[in-house]
């Protein structure tokens, strides 16, 4: 009997000690350097950006993979830069990060174009081979081999040079589906759900047959909308789904809820299915105008005062919600949007096809005033907050 409270108190303790995941999508990183983009510390010491993240606490680099992207993949005739973000990028940056002792957060779009619920593309190609085939069931069954497929090579290739994720994410921000057609759903309630699942089902299975301890993240938009995740995640459970957290957007603009509401759905959400809850994005203006003088993407901070959009205020901001986050018995850590997408000329949110011969033109950068570096690169008063938090990174919160 002894023995065995020693061996519960020993696993107890172990759990504890795990670290909170404080990180950010760096995914752009690359890209951004290509282009000439510079950062430096906080004292204004030119670096490489993943190491002075690091250096500032952050322990995960979430990573996003697209299919094949470049011109005529996109949508609304906007598409991604060919080689940014696909399978050997995704790669080479798994290498830099966990060459700093980063754990790793892989998003697979499942696309070869940004997704939300607005736009879940097909990869082309795989638009391509459905549409040879002679019925929508073929075409159904083909699209789950393709999902198990794409997911056991990307692992099987993170796996084989030692930086296999620890976190999986199967699709982006997936509360209308993903894969549209097949895969959408109609929230709230059933409809489209016997599309989605086998989706999902194939992508878990596909990370079970090669790293069987990597999480599995489901991840929506919404982040503080009970009732939104409450609907979701029974459907996704009474159809034969399963995961092993639960991922969300948070955004005070977006979701006019305050870091304290965020806090209590994060209590509420992972006591109702004892699941941890791992917040995949979050992002908060520094400022209120991007360089050429417009909002972006980001138009405010939602219920905070205007005089918080302010590099201190960013600060504050984050520093509060680490705080009440880390006391969440099953919130795992947090996930910045988009911490390196600085002001850099030929670079924007995607490239508009170029028409008539002309070449293509870099849409706006929307978020270089919600970034963790100012407009010059140099690293912003919010990344105390992270050292701040790791200091004391010891954290409660993971059930044993």
């Amino acid at each position: 009997m002894v023995k065995l409270l020693a061996a519960a108190l020993l696993a107890c303790s172990a759990a504890q000690a795990a670290p909170f995941l404080a990180g950010g999508d760096v995914s752009v990183l690359p890209l951004m350097e290509a282009h000439g983009a510079i950062y430096s510390d906080r004292q204004g010491k030119p670096g490489d950006a993943l190491k002075i993240l690091a250096d500032h606490g952050h322990n995960i680099a979430r990573l996003r993979l697209y299919d094949s992207p470049g011109p005529g993949t996109g949508a609304d005739g906007y598409y991604w830069p060919e080689g940014s973000m696909d399978l050997p990028d995704l790669l080479k940056l798994a290498r830099r990060a966990k060459a700093l002792q980063m754990q790793i957060q892989l998003t697979l779009h499942y696309s070869d174009f940004w997704t939300n619920s607005k736009t879940q593309n097909l990869p082309s190609a795989w638009a391509r081979e459905l549409a040879r085939l002679p019925d929508e069931a073929a075409r159904r069954a083909r699209l789950a081999e393709l999902v198990f497929e794409r997911t056991r090579e990307v692992m099987l290739a993170m796996q084989a040079q030692g930086t296999s994720p620890e976190f999986v994410s199967l699709g982006n921000e997936i509360e209308h589906g993903m894969l549209y057609p097949y895969g959408k759903i109609t929230p709230p309630g059933d409809t489209g759900w016997d599309g989605l699942a086998p989706l999902l089902r194939a992508g878990h299975a596909a990370v079970r047959s090669v790293t069987p301890k990597a999480k599995i993240v489901l991840h929506l938009d919404d982040g503080g909308n009970l009732a939104k995740y409450r609907d979701w995640f029974d459907q996704a459970r009474a159809h034969g789904v399963e995961w092993d957290v639960i991922g969300a957007s948070y955004y005070p603009f977006w979701t006019k809820k305050t870091a304290t509401q965020m806090a209590a759905f994060s209590r509420a959400v992972t006591t109702l299915y004892d699941k941890d809850l791992l917040v995949m994005e979050v992002g908060f203006n520094w400022t209120p105008k991007l360089p050429n003088g417009w909002p972006g993407q980001l138009s405010d901070n939602g219920p905070y005062p205007a005089s918080m959009s302010s590099p201190q205020g960013q600060r504050d901001f984050m520093a509060e919600l680490f705080g009440l986050l880390k006391r969440e018995p099953r919130v795992l850590g947090l996930l910045y949007w988009d911490p390196v997408m600085i002001a850099t000329p030929g670079l924007g949110w995607a490239l508009l096809e170029g028409k008539g011969g002309s070449k293509a033109q870099a849409g706006p950068n929307v978020v270089s005033n919600t970034t963790l570096f100012d407009f010059k690169g140099r690293a912003l008063p919010v990344l105390d907050a992270w050292r701040e938090q790791s200091l004391n990174h010891q954290s409660p919160q993971v059930k044993p």
